[in-house]
């Protein structure tokens, strides 16, 4: 008997849902995404080209068997997996940085909510969604809104980065992956010719940022000093801000963690991002999923 699988990921991003399917040793028949940046969708092409890319969320319903979408209407009579990680910028904790955090309400998560039309609408066999460490009372919220409750998973136990993320879904089964104790020294990268790109500037913000490589965690007054490190921090959409993932001490002052490491952190293949610019490699890597723990949930769904 042939399986044929049908996927749909909401806020696709760069699409590491595809790259996580793969590792987990399930054939995809057709995958939906909806994503609206244009460098997530270049790099989705480059990498998986059969991709079905159908716009805006907002504008994504489904009924009797018909996917409609801003790009047109697909008659798929199920959909096996629903997926997605809504955008999370009113439920992190470093918002709490700048201003107060305002969970579903915000603009922002409150896209959740488009997320959960779709999934009643559609009634997918499983669905995951991704989101950052929040406060208990939202995360209390999502766990009653999708019924199940949410796993904490922190990346590090499958890679160099410290990142801590909820995971909900209805797969059976699902336990934390044991720690693999991936240490960061053993895949820094140390060629000069190819770090020298990644040489932050010498200017007095920057200077006061790296403060001697004296930092040992992330704050708003500088960035941590990860040269010796066993973990980076949770990479972030811009690295030249503050906090960021980490600095490394670098031809007497420090440089940014490498497009490679950067990659190398949320487990997508090395390359995965080289049409793009650095600086939008780092916002797209920076939003996505660390690969290893999706596709550590979604191998409970193999023999199923």
């Amino acid at each position: 008997m042939v399986c044929v699988i049908i996927v749909l990921s909401l806020f696709d991003g760069m699409s590491c849902g595809q790259i996580a399917f793969q590792k987990a040793g399930i054939k995809i028949d057709k995958y939906f995404a909806s994503e609206i940046k244009k460098h997530a969708i270049k790099v989705t092409k480059h990498n998986f080209p059969e991709t079905i890319h159908i716009g805006d969320v907002t504008k994504v319903s489904y009924k009797d068997g018909v996917l409609y979408t801003e790009t047109g209407n697909y008659e798929v009579d199920k959909i096996d997996f629903l997926i997605g990680g809504s955008p999370c910028q009113n439920f992190s904790f470093a918002r709490a940085f700048n201003k107060k955090i305002d969970g579903l309400e915000g603009d922002k998560s409150s896209l959740f909510y488009e997320y959960l039309r779709i999934l009643h609408e559609i009634k997918p066999k499983y669905f995951l969604l991704e989101n950052v460490k929040m406060k208990k009372e939202s995360k209390e919220q999502l766990d009653k809104y999708l019924e199940v409750e949410g796993i904490y998973i922190n990346s590090e136990l499958v890679s160099f980065q410290k990142r801590s993320r909820y995971y909900w879904t209805n797969i059976p089964g699902v336990t934390v992956p044991e720690d693999r104790k991936i240490n960061f020294q053993e895949y820094k990268d140390i060629d000069y010719e190819y770090c020298k790109q990644f040489k932050v500037p010498y200017t007095s913000s920057r200077i006061r940022f790296w403060n001697d490589g004296k930092n040992t965690l992330p704050s708003k007054a500088g960035c941590p000093n990860v040269t010796y490190a066993d973990k980076i921090y949770c990479l972030t959409r811009k690295q030249d801000r503050c906090p960021n993932s980490g600095l490394i001490e670098f031809d007497g002052f420090c440089r940014f963690l490498t497009r490679r490491e950067l990659e190398l952190a949320q487990n997508v293949p090395v390359g995965y991002t080289d049409c793009v610019s650095y600086n939008q490699a780092c916002d797209l890597l920076g939003e996505g999923w660390t690969v290893d723990v999706i596709a550590h949930i979604l191998s409970f769904a193999k023999n199923n």
